[in-house]
């Protein structure tokens, strides 16, 4: 009896591994609406670990009943690794919802998952000075050194098991919001990030297994600093560069355990998983910042604008069908480096709590009008008709054009050829300015 008990006990954390993971002693902020969980992980050894993750209640403040949930949401923090901010901005932009009074905290959970390292001492994690090293972190938290928890490193701690990428930990979540068992209603699971919360999504969609799961994965990228590449060629200059296409920037010198097979069979095996997976993309066009800590990003666009409009032109998006698996939506939000304001806006809502909503397949055209770039509209909108603006063929002056970059203040260009002139054409500008004897000409605003 005591063994068919033990047998039990396991089967039940194997399959119900939110909420019996080992409490953490924390002093993370609490945030209305939510509560501080303990996802109980599974190491590849089968040690239990625990992963702290805030969790949203339902309209009573309670855990929200189960077979109620048509949807889960799983928000990946920042580089500041802050997941009450994520799960207090969630819940915001869930409450703004309109059009559908399904669409609440009853029917959609919002997990928000925490990845801390080795700042969050004693405040993420207990943490007792003076043992040997490596040892002072006594408790079973899953924490992760630096930022690697965002390109799915194994954990540094607990010290006694340290195999435990935290794309496993992701990998476990959606199969756990899977389970028809506990989540008998659940229609369709979304994995969202922005800024490196945005990075960590592109890179598991990229290398992260195939789970089979019964419900639909969408995955929502907004503003990362820097993309994935597939291959090792780059719009810019690489040579000033050499670790360019190291991994989390390209595929090279790839020295972690998770996604080790697929990377091993070549580049397009990796492109292929992306391509499999239906992408939200989520730009906003008033952001044009830079937080590169290494040359890397760098080779593909000078900001965060730049390097999104140059991914999407090397790796375009595509739908062949709103239903298909691999469906993918650019939405242009008119907002900065803002998750909140990302979230909240019409498009964030959308992809975040309403495609898919009842399971039926329904899913909104891409947001924003005019589209900005050849490619940009994987599944269209029909009212979006503005053509978006070709240079002719061929060269003009003996300039080829480049594409659209972005500018600063002060200009990149520093000569101005002229300003305000309602004649300009492309043939105009080239030529004055080969005229003037450069080699780089740049239109803007269409008049200078």
């Amino acid at each position: 009896m005591a063994f068919l008990s033990r047998l039990l006990l396991l089967a039940s954390v194997a399959t119900a591994q939110n909420y019996v993971g080992t409490p953490i002693n924390n002093s993370l902020p609490g945030v209305p609406g939510s509560e501080i969980t303990y996802f109980n992980v599974i190491s590849s050894s089968g040690v239990n670990l625990t992963l702290t993750n805030y969790m949203s209640l339902n309209k009573s403040n309670e855990r929200p009943i189960q077979s109620g949930i048509q949807r889960a949401v799983i928000v990946i923090h920042g580089l500041q690794r802050d997941p009450g901010t994520y799960m207090s901005q969630g819940l915001s932009a869930l409450s703004q919802v309109t059009g559908n009074a399904n669409v609440n905290v009853n029917s959609v959970a919002i997990m928000a998952p925490y990845f801390p390292n080795g700042d969050d001492k004693n405040v993420g994690y207990p943490w007792t000075s003076g043992l040997a090293p490596g040892k002072g972190s006594t408790t079973n938290a899953l924490v992760w050194s630096g930022s690697g928890w965002a390109e799915g490193a194994n954990n540094q701690y607990p010290s006694y098991s340290v195999h435990t990428s935290s794309y496993d930990a992701l990998d476990q979540i959606i199969q756990w919001f899977d389970n028809k068992t506990i989540y008998p209603n659940m229609h369709q699971i979304v994995v969202a990030g922005h800024s490196l919360g945005a990075q960590t999504v592109n890179r598991y969609a990229s290398i992260g297994k195939v789970l089979k799961t019964q419900s639909p994965v969408t995955y929502w990228v907004a503003n990362p600093n820097s993309w994935l590449w597939f291959n090792s060629s780059r719009p810019l200059a690489t040579t000033s560069c050499p670790t360019y296409d190291d991994w989390r920037e390209g595929l090279s010198d790839f020295n972690q355990t998770y996604g080790a097979t697929l990377v091993g069979q070549g580049d397009a095996a990796v492109q292929a998983r992306w391509n499999s997976r239906s992408i939200n993309f989520a730009r906003g066009t008033q952001d044009t910042g830079d937080d590169s800590t290494t040359c890397a990003p760098e080779t593909t666009g000078a900001n965060r604008n730049e390097r999104f409009f140059e991914f999407i032109r090397y790796f375009p998006p595509s739908c062949s069908s709103p239903t298909s698996a691999g469906c993918d939506t650019v939405d242009y939000v008119p907002v900065g480096h803002d998750a909140g304001a990302m979230m909240a806006s019409a498009a964030g809502q959308q992809r975040l709590f309403l495609d898919n909503f009842a399971g039926d397949g329904s899913k909104a055209t891409d947001f924003g009008c005019p589209r900005l770039q050849v490619g940009d509209n994987p599944y269209p909108s029909s009212s979006c008709t503005t053509p978006i603006a070709q240079p002719e063929a061929g060269t003009f002056s003996g300039l080829t054009y480049q594409g659209c970059w972005s500018d600063a203040s002060p200009h990149v260009l520093s000569y101005t050829a002229y300003q305000g002139n309602s004649a300009a054409t492309i043939d105009l500008c080239a030529s004055t300015c080969v005229k003037a004897g450069y080699s780089i000409a740049g239109a803007e605003y269409g008049n200078e």
